[in-house]
């Protein structure tokens, strides 16, 4: 299976800091990137559009990992994170605390024990993204909202470490696609 799915086969970007990361990663480099935007600026888009241009030029499919920050937080295993491959991808590290920040009107409170498991994931994904950060000779990209956000999402002590080794990248809002019922 592609790490790179059918929607984004042939995604583009000219993004210099994208064009930076595959350099220097292609280079046999590491390579730290923070992809940041609002909702619908194209982070995704972009970060595929990366490995793609990555695996264009020859790099192994084999030695990149894409997860989705929903899936690894109910997934996690500290070993996923040490065991990860040269290159590791982690979409909407911030899309919890985004969808509770924009939302339009007042939140039911969760019961208990589903509070006990979100607070349980949250945790799960601040310590994969933690651990990653402090990885030596491994590559990332990490696609958030924000660095304030980020923050929320995974801590500041980590979000200070993340900013600390990472070029950033910001996305502009881009046109919401209309709906055509």
């Amino acid at each position: 299976m592609s790490v790179i799915p059918a929607l984004f086969r042939e995604a583009e970007t000219d993004h210099p800091a994208i064009a930076q990361w595959c350099s220097t990663i292609l280079a046999g480099d590491t390579a730290r990137l923070l992809l940041l935007g609002p909702h619908w600026s194209g982070k995704t888009h972009t970060a595929y559009a990366a490995l793609r241009r990555l695996t264009a030029a020859g790099y192994r499919e084999a030695d990149i990992t894409v997860h989705q920050a929903l899936d690894l937080k109910s997934t996690y295993e500290p070993g996923m994170i040490e065991n990860t491959t040269a290159v590791t991808v982690i979409d909407d590290v911030t899309l919890s605390v985004d969808l509770v920040r924009e939302a339009t009107r007042p939140l039911q409170s969760d019961p208990a024990d589903v509070q006990a498991m979100m607070a349980l994931e949250a945790g799960a994904l601040a310590d994969a993204i933690a651990r990653l950060s402090l990885l030596p000779r491994r590559s990332w990209l990490l696609i958030a909202s924000s660095t304030e956000r980020l923050s929320e999402a995974v801590g500041q002590e980590t979000t200070g470490r993340l900013l600390a080794v990472a070029d950033l990248a910001e996305l502009q809002q881009r046109p919401r696609p209309t709906q055509n019922w």
